[in-house]
């Protein structure tokens, strides 16, 4: 089953820029290296491409099978209380992020008095796990019947000083009905534990066991703090089918993605329905990709390809076992005539990582998030 693969490592990329009405070649940094690409300098150019790195990310922890084993971003929760809940109720380890370190990660479990189990993973930047980089935990209740699990659970994320850069808090959701398990998850994010919530999550993901596919649907948005667009809300709508490589084959996934900008934009789940929106805003583009892991275990790689329906903008991410990197080029379309630069990505497997346009400006990743 999908779920049964260890959870995904963050990844990160970008799609879809530009823009019918393009504006003039500027700059929003005097002291980097410019790239005049006119796109970027459209008011739906860099809110597209923000939002295509969001996306992939999700698209990237919710494809159940085909992801990195070794990031803690939300969507990889999923698969982590699957396998939490299908190992078994007895405890992993004694103590709480006690566990040794391997590789830059401890990881440890107790069962607490009232029956609930709490798992705490820690994420360093260091390999002898010397600077806390992340740190996520899970709490399980006991179910009130078989196949059916709540719990909640908080990502933080730290800079190499200590101080808190993004606070994550989740809410799960695990349910069995006719065969099918369904696995809901809702989280918010903030600066800090106490501030204000500046960006949502819903995502819902749906299986038969012991069938290879999964399907999941993710609804998203976020607040940019970068310097080109700060304040601006961007949103994204997923939906993603994937299936699990048997007999030897590689996993797939093929995805459709639906992008969104606003003010003022919220997630949610329609009564009776798995699918998750964007609300507040209509979806000013779309896209369509696939997902193929060419390798499975700790050490597999995968390759992301995404482009859009608007614009000539591609991407592509590579997925190895030290995180992402992409690389996103406009294609030719009458105004540019070869493949012109528009920005690269690079994300650790902790979700920490940067986004870098092509006019030199950037925008930070932390714990799978833009814009922390």
């Amino acid at each position: 089953m999908l779920y049964r693969t260890p959870h995904a490592a963050s990844a990160a990329a970008v799609l879809l820029l530009g823009s019918l009405g393009l504006a003039s070649c500027g700059s929003y940094s005097s002291n980097a290296t410019v790239t005049h690409t006119a796109a970027l300098n459209t008011s739906g150019g860099r809110d597209t491409a923000r939002s295509g790195v969001q996306a992939a990310i999700l698209v990237a922890d919710t494809t159940n099978g085909i992801a990195l084993p070794g990031g803690p971003t939300p969507a990889s929760i999923a698969r982590r209380v699957f396998g939490m809940i299908h190992r078994g109720r007895a405890a992993l380890a004694t103590g709480t992020s006690t566990g040794a370190c391997s590789n830059g990660v401890k990881s440890s479990a107790v069962t607490n008095s009232d029956g609930s189990r709490t798992t705490t993973t820690d994420y360093y930047y260091e390999a002898t796990c010397a600077t806390l980089e992340v740190e996520e935990t899970i709490s399980l209740v006991t179910p009130a019947t078989p196949g059916n699990t709540d719990g909640s659970g908080t990502i933080t994320s730290y800079d190499h000083s200590g101080g808190v850069r993004v606070v994550e808090k989740l809410i799960l959701n695990t349910g069995t009905s006719q065969g099918e398990e369904t696995l809901t998850m809702t989280g918010t994010a903030a600066s800090t534990a106490t501030g204000t919530t500046t960006s949502a999550l819903g995502a819902t993901c749906t299986g038969t066991p012991p069938s290879a596919t999964v399907t999941c649907s993710v609804a998203h948005w976020g607040t940019s703090t970068g310097s080109a667009s700060t304040g601006t809300v961007t949103g994204e709508a997923i939906g993603t089918g994937a299936t699990a490589g048997t007999s030897g084959g590689n996993a797939n996934a093929t995805l459709a993605i639906s992008f969104y900008a606003g003010t003022a934009l919220g997630v949610a789940q329609a009564t009776g329905s798995t699918t998750w929106t964007v609300t507040g805003a209509t979806a000013f583009n779309s896209g369509t990709g696939s997902f193929g892991y060419t390798t499975t275990g700790p050490s597999g790689s995968g390759t992301l390809t995404l482009k859009d329906v608007l614009y000539t903008y591609t991407e592509t991410a590579t997925l190895s076992a030290t995180g992402l990197s992409l690389t996103i080029v406009e294609n030719p379309n009458g105004i540019v005539t070869v493949d012109t630069p528009i920005a690269t990505a690079t994300i650790d497997v902790a979700g920490t990582g940067v986004l870098s346009y092509a006019d030199g400006t950037t925008e930070s990743i932390a714990a799978g998030l833009i814009g922390y």
